[in-house]
């Protein structure tokens, strides 16, 4: 679907656009012949431009030229939908999932699109509610509970031989200070993330774990057994250090992960119906607890347990691992699986007026996005409308 455009990136050449320099840039666009940097450098200027509600004063561009403009890169989007539809026929999701896609990373198009979404009251309030960052708590072997949102970059905690340091960018770190192997038990810490919250750690073996929203990990403050043994509730990604001679444990609810060194993804939320063991590289075993079940993962696979047993697929494990790197990717997923990602990282509420059966969502957009940005995303579909109450979001069929 093309470059992708990471928000708030702003092209060196933007001063230099003008009428002119803008239809050639949109023309070529348009066409398909446009390089790579000339279509960074459009579709981050209009972000720009856009945001700051000054197009038609910078470029002359009067609001019938802009319309005809957003119109010719819309029927194009269609254009190249159509023609990757006859090799997907089976995916009824595509069409919209597509353009959600493009519009997400153009930016621009939501706007030009907006006559599509009538209730600007419901605006308002969305851009209100932010997008989720950085936040967790840690709570100490002792008890004591820092807020990691609050404390100050550097050292925050010591203990049995570890110090703890909280970095500028939203990290926790356990480096070893002094070697204390064998000398007492290890207590366990526990990092746990809010609804709209996100964190970074890495543990005392030098093995990092990015936290999704409302998740939970605990670990020892040193691994001084036969096993490197940590517990996990909602989702986490890992990128686990090696060590044949100490096997990775990641324990859940309902199942346990065996590991020597690799690359992998674990979504055990509560209220979800499935757990999903998603391998990006090396190899895990996965073992259900009930029913007992087994498996051995190859990079690419993904282990799904549905309560009654587990199977193991195919996947493309960029859509599984998408939520660390900043985007959501939603593939001919139902309305309310999606929306429930959506509803813990703005931190909101989620209700249904309508039958919602059968309605799939598809696309990728940032999660830095304001909830305002986001919804102009979903209703730019046509298959639904927001009400927004405080933090509380009404889907409308």
């Amino acid at each position: 679907m093309g470059d992708t455009l990471h928000l708030g990136y702003i092209h060196p050449n933007h001063s230099k656009l003008n009428k002119a320099a803008l239809t050639r840039l949109t023309e070529k666009y348009i066409a398909g012949t446009a390089s790579g940097e000339e279509r960074l450098e459009l579709e981050s200027w209009y972000n720009e431009q856009l945001a700051q509600n000054k197009l038609q004063q910078d470029t002359g561009f009067d609001e019938a030229e802009q319309e005809i403009t957003g119109e010719k890169i819309w029927n194009n989007i269609n254009l190249q939908i159509d023609a990757k539809e006859q090799t997907k026929p089976k995916r009824s999701f595509y069409r919209w999932a597509v353009a959600a896609s493009i519009i997400a990373v153009l930016g621009f198009g939501a706007y030009w699109l907006s006559g599509r979404i009538s209730d600007k009251n419901t605006n308002k309030v969305a851009a209100l509610i932010k997008p989720g960052g950085n936040k967790a708590f840690l709570t100490l072997a002792n008890g004591t509970k820092i807020d990691l949102d609050e404390a100050v970059n550097g050292t925050i905690a010591s203990q049995e031989g570890i110090k703890i340091t909280k970095t500028a960018d939203g990290q926790l770190v356990y480096a070893i200070v002094e070697n204390t192997s064998g000398k007492q038990a290890s207590g366990y810490n526990t990092i746990s993330t809010p609804a709209g919250g996100q964190y970074q750690v890495t543990l005392p073996d030098g093995t990092k774990v990015w936290l999704n929203a409302l998740s939970s990990l605990k670990y020892p403050t040193a691994f001084n057994g036969k096993y490197r043994n940590v517990m996990l509730t909602g989702e986490g990604y890992f990128e686990v250090a090696k060590n044949k001679n100490k096997p990775f444990k990641l324990t859940t609810a309902k199942q346990e992960i065996s590991v020597l060194g690799t690359h992998f993804n674990v979504s055990a939320y509560a209220d979800e119906p499935e757990i999903k063991t998603t391998l990006v590289e090396g190899g895990v075993a996965v073992k259900n607890f009930s029913p007992m079940a087994t498996g051995v993962l190859k990079p690419g696979q993904q282990a799904v347990f549905h309560g009654t047993g587990f199977e193991i697929n195919q996947v493309d494990v960029e859509e599984y691992i998408a939520w660390k790197n900043g985007f959501f990717v939603f593939n001919n997923e139902g309305i309310k699986e999606a929306m429930q990602k959506l509803a813990r990282w703005y931190d909101v509420e989620i209700e249904y007026d309508g039958n919602f059966d059968g309605i799939y969502f598809g696309g990728s957009f940032s999660k830095h996005n304001n909830l305002q940005e986001t919804l102009k995303i979903l209703e730019s579909t046509d298959k639904f409308k927001f009400k927004i109450e405080g933090r509380r979001i009404k889907i409308i069929k």
